[in-house]
């Protein structure tokens, strides 16, 4: 690991931090926990969130009625219900990706794909592994790591993930604390020069831009049945050093039978030069991973908040 970060636990003893203290607690915990406890631990709370978090319900309602027009009221209903409860089980599988046991994560997954993966890494221009914000996010990058830069045949690659600044400085510092173990470096989302030299020396870049941006370079373009807010940024880093781009997700499996890692053939012909197309092109490729893996899927963000001008608000 050649980009530790430190976490200085002297900065956040104040009692204001005291109950995520508890929480970083309960989830490095559960890591001791066989697998069908807390996932089904997991099941509970988020079943008890869909109840209770009213307006991050109603937010997943609009997402998944725009995405599956031709849905009942009933299947809207039931495939929300299923992403609380997978959210409910991401807050465990947070702390397995923060503490759990190498061997024991390695044991619990397996890779499909993993020649696309080999084939854009032979070109040594790098390679985006373009992902979404699904519940497995952290699991799925820690989970990548181990079958790459940790595994003996992939010894060679190097692994860089970029990530958003968390609103919380105590979650933020624990979080880039556990995630640099993940694999080489941990780079900032407005660091983009970091990212661009990784890629240049022929770094893996984990890369997740589907979020609502507004103060970025974006263009609008169709997702999941809407018109998103989408950044260039995927786009042109790969037309500026050459790296390939391959989409990659990570599915967590029924009944505690572990996860599986996607990697999908790279995109070809890709950029084209015109930023609109290429930037609808990586949509494009998230929202088929979404529709793949639809209870998996970062429903309850606001993804559609940022308009083109004149539009209809979509969460009013």
């Amino acid at each position: 690991m050649s980009n530790d970060i430190p976490l200085n636990a002297r900065d956040y003893i104040a009692p204001k931090y005291w109950g995520l203290w508890l929480v970083f607690g309960i989830m490095q915990l559960s890591t001791y926990l066989p697998m069908k406890w807390t996932q089904a631990i997991g099941s509970v709370i988020g079943r008890l969130g869909y109840r209770l978090v009213a307006s991050r319900r109603r937010v997943a309602r609009i997402n998944i009625r725009q995405a599956y027009p031709d849905y009942s009221e009933e299947k809207i209903h039931e495939l929300n219900r299923e992403h609380f409860r997978s959210l409910g089980i991401s807050f465990f599988e947070m702390g397995l990706a923060w503490w759990g046991k190498s061997d024991k994560l390695r044991a619990a997954s397996h890779v499909e794909g993993m020649q696309h993966l080999e084939k854009a890494v032979a070109r040594g221009k790098g390679v985006v592994l373009l992902s979404g914000h699904f519940t497995t996010l952290d699991i799925g990058g820690r989970l990548i790591g181990l079958h790459t830069v940790f595994d003996e045949k992939y010894k060679d690659y190097t692994l860089n993930g970029v990530y958003k600044k968390a609103h919380s400085p105590f979650f933020n510092a624990m979080m880039t604390h556990r995630r640099a173990y993940y694999g080489d470096e941990l780079i900032e989302n407005n660091n983009v020069r970091a990212v661009i030299r990784g890629l240049r020396k022929g770094a893996i870049t984990w890369f997740a831009p589907d979020q609502d941006f507004a103060q970025q370079d974006i263009v609008f373009t169709p997702f999941l049945g809407g018109i998103a807010s989408t950044l260039t940024a995927t786009a042109r880093m790969s037309e500026i050093t050459g790296a390939a781009v391959v989409p990659y997700y990570a599915e967590r499996l029924d009944n505690a039978r572990g996860y599986r890692l996607v990697l999908l053939p790279e995109l070809e012909n890709f950029p084209t030069g015109d930023i609109q197309a290429d930037s609808a092109r990586i949509n494009k490729a998230i929202e088929e991973m979404a529709y793949a893996n639809p209870s998996q899927y970062g429903w309850v963000h606001k993804r559609f908040k940022t308009q083109p001008p004149g539009s209809p608000p979509v969460y009013q």
